[in-house]
C-alpha cells in the first residue's frame, strides 16, 4: 500500500523483552539558543496540532466496513495518502500507557493568545476554525482506558543538513521535529474523522501524549526494541 511494502511480511506476536524498548522522551520544538532555527518557528504549528488531539464525538455513528482487516486498511491507505512512509496497527496495553503523560507547554501560552488575540485574515471559514481550536483547548482532559487499538503512523527523515549547505544553520537538527510535525498532521486529521463517524480517536505526538510511542512502534511492527525507532511514530 505504501513506498515499502510492509503488509507482505508476515505478523508474530511480540514475545521480546519490553525493557529493552527505549524510553518515551519528550520532543520540545524550542532552541533558544538558536533563535535563527527553524525549530522556533515550528513551535505554534505544533502547539496546535497537539491542542486538538482529542475533541468532541459526533452523537450519530457512521458506517464503517465490517471486516476489521478491511477496517485497518482504510485507515493506513489515509496515512499513505498523506505520504506517511509507514502505517501500521496494533492492540492497546496497559503497558504501553505512560505512568504520566506529556503535554506540549507551549499550548498554555496559545491558549492565553487566544484569548486576546484577533484573527488577522479574511479566509472562508477561519472563525469555525478558532471556535474549534478554543473549544478544544477548554475541553477538559479525557481517559484513554477504553481505547484498545492504535494506528501507527512512522514519517521518514530527511538526510541532515551539512554544515556547508546554504540554509544549515536555519536547517540543523530540525529532522526528527519536521518528522513530528508531519506526522502529527496526519494522526490529527485522522483521529477528527473518526470522531465524526461517531467514534473516539486520539493523536499522540512526541510533544504531547498519553502512550509510549516507542512501545506503539514495535507492537505495530515497525520499530526495532534494540535500537533507537527510525522516523517518527504516532498513534491515533
Amino acid at each position: 500500500m505504501g513506498p515499502y511494502p510492509l503488509e507482505r511480511l508476515s505478523r508474530v506476536k511480540f514475545l521480546g523483552d519490553t525493557g529493552s524498548i527505549p524510553a518515551f522522551k519528550q520532543l520540545k520544538f524550542a532552541k533558544k539558543d538558536q533563535p535563527e532555527n527553524i525549530i522556533n518557528a515550528m513551535s505554534d504549528a505544533q502547539a496546535m496540532l497537539d491542542a486538538v488531539c482529542d475533541g468532541l464525538i459526533n452523537n450519530v455513528r457512521g458506517e464503517v466496513p465490517e471486516d476489521l482487516t478491511e477496517r485497518q486498511n482504510h485507515l493506513k491507505a489515509f496515512g499513505y495518502y498523506t505520504d506517511v512512509a509507514m502505517a501500521a496497527t496494533c492492540g492497546l496495553e496497559k503497558s504501553m500507557i505512560l505512568n504520566q503523560p506529556v503535554r506540549n507547554r507551549d499550548i498554555d501560552w496559545l491558549a492565553e493568545k487566544l484569548k486576546t488575540a484577533q484573527t488577522k485574515t479574511i479566509a472562508s471559514g477561519i472563525d469555525v476554525i478558532m471556535a474549534d481550536l478554543r473549544d478544544a483547548m477548554n475541553a477538559p482532559p479525557k481517559d484513554i482506558s477504553s481505547h484498545k487499538h492504535a494506528l501507527v503512523f512512522l514519517m521518514e527523515q530527511p538526510r541532515e543538513v551539512r554544515s556547508d549547505e546554504p540554509g544549515a544553520q536555519w536547517l540543523a537538527g530540525a529532522g526528527h521535529h519536521r518528522s513530528a510535525l508531519r506526522a502529527m498532521e496526519a494522526a490529527v486529521v485522522l483521529a477528527q474523522y473518526i470522531r465524526l463517524l461517531g467514534y473516539e480517536a486520539r493523536a499522540h505526538s512526541h510533544s504531547t501524549s498519553d502512550v509510549n510511542l516507542n512501545h506503539l512502534a514495535v507492537a505495530a511492527g515497525i520499530g526495532d526494541c534494540g535500537r533507537r525507532c527510525i522516523g517518527e511514530p504516532v498513534s491515533g
